[in-house]
């Protein structure tokens, strides 16, 4: 977007947690795909209403060492930055009635996690709004499993999180997540748009999908934090089934969804089941497939999609531009050809591209379109490219908004 892009990683877990690796084992394959930055996101898992932590999980007493392995786990050329993954645990006619959330949190500069105090006596909005309030960075996580976002006004919160990953076939723009966040938006909330693989194990499953690409930052923790709940981002994302034919895995039911979608890949809580292992070494298989992933390619980061710029007057994402008639400008490139590209106000389509109008069917684009923002709240892109010979090879990017005043 004619200005320095750092990629990151907004959701990920270490053996602080459920994950299999220690947090500084981690960071040479996030570097190999190419990302500068990592949220590290154990979880932190409360029981209510009485307050208290659950005992394996991480703890607020973690804090300190954890995030000591957090500055451990960066370098020069990837940043791991601390954060937790804040959940609750509730009784099931509870979580039933009410839905279940997971709140991803980051504290002020210096700062610790809530101690189980804060959380007692608490419902969980009123928990995530004391937690704004109180100065930490909140992002729903999850809101594509059933997280009941119509409990949220936008108010109580910073951001959302959306994933696109091996285990998710459904087209992205078409999902309900993100008319609540349409909803939010025109209501005046500035609520950002981030995503997170969720990965659990640092092989292609944390590779694949969906990046989230911060804007004219620093190399700097805070800065980072900042630059995503600002909305100074973009979402780069690419889905290629083929990759996971090539790799040996198979395609099967996922036990995620009770077999409601397919999936290429072994998560990593099957493998002390799944047969394939064979009695080895769950870390060796990993080892095995992220070098076979990285020599099939499509994992890194020059195998996603590029937004070079999205720009409504003088404002690109995060930034704000006058409510008035605007020549908006959109260049990317992309891997397979353009399939769609909308712009999208106050919840409804402003501008899509017509049938057969350039650069539909091109691989890289850069256009200039007229669009009436007259009345409107914010506006932000989506574009799709997929491929037509291998319809299941598909990309998109994600522009956070451009606020209108």
């Amino acid at each position: 977007m004619d200005r320095p892009e750092l990629w990151g990683d907004a959701h990920t877990h270490s053996h602080y947690s459920d994950g299999l690796y220690a947090i500084p084992e981690q960071t040479p394959h996030y570097e190999s795909f190419g990302l500068d930055w990592r949220f590290q996101t154990d979880h932190h898992l409360i029981r209510v209403p009485e307050g208290k932590a659950a005992g394996k999980w991480l703890q607020s007493a973690d804090w300190e060492r954890y995030a000591a392995d957090c500055r451990a786990a960066s370098n020069a050329r990837h940043l791991c930055i601390p954060g937790v993954e804040l959940g609750w645990i509730v009784a099931k006619e509870r979580n039933a009635r009410e839905g279940w959330f997971h709140t991803k949190l980051h504290p002020p500069a210096g700062a610790p996690i809530p101690d189980e105090s804060f959380y007692a006596g608490r419902d969980y909005v009123n928990t995530i709004r004391a937690c704004t309030e109180a100065g930490y960075r909140t992002i729903v996580a999850h809101i594509d499993q059933g997280a009941p976002l119509e409990r949220f006004d936008g108010s109580e919160i910073d951001g959302l999180e959306v994933r696109l990953d091996i285990e998710e076939r459904r087209p992205f723009f078409a999902r309900p997540n993100l008319k609540h966040w349409d909803r939010m938006l025109s209501a005046g909330r500035r609520i950002s748009l981030s995503s997170g693989s969720d990965a659990h194990q640092p092989d292609l499953w944390a590779g694949s999908g969906l990046r989230t690409v911060v804007l004219d930052t620093p190399f700097e923790s805070d800065a980072i934090v900042d630059a995503v709940v600002a909305g100074r981002a973009y979402l780069s994302g690419t889905w290629h089934a083929d990759a996971y034919a090539e790799l040996g895995w198979p395609a099967r039911p996922n036990p995620v969804d009770s077999g409601a979608s397919i999936t290429h890949m072994v998560p990593w809580w099957e493998f002390k089941q799944y047969p394939l292992l064979s009695g080895r070494e769950p870390k060796a298989v990993v080892e095995e497939v992220y070098a076979r992933a990285l020599q099939s390619g499509r994992v890194r980061r020059e195998d996603h999609p590029v937004l070079d710029a999205f720009r409504v007057g003088a404002a690109t994402c995060g930034g704000t531009a006058a409510a008035q008639q605007h020549e908006a400008l959109i260049a990317f490139h992309t891997h397979v050809p353009l399939k769609a590209l909308r712009l999208i106000a106050d919840g409804a389509t402003v501008f899509e591209l017509p049938p057969g109008e350039a650069p539909l069917g091109a691989t890289e684009g850069r256009l200039s379109v007229p669009v009436d923002l007259r009345g409107k709240r914010y506006v932000r892109l989506e574009l799709e490219a997929q491929d037509p010979a291998a319809p299941e090879c598909v990309e998109i990017l994600a522009g956070n908004p451009v606020y209108l005043a």
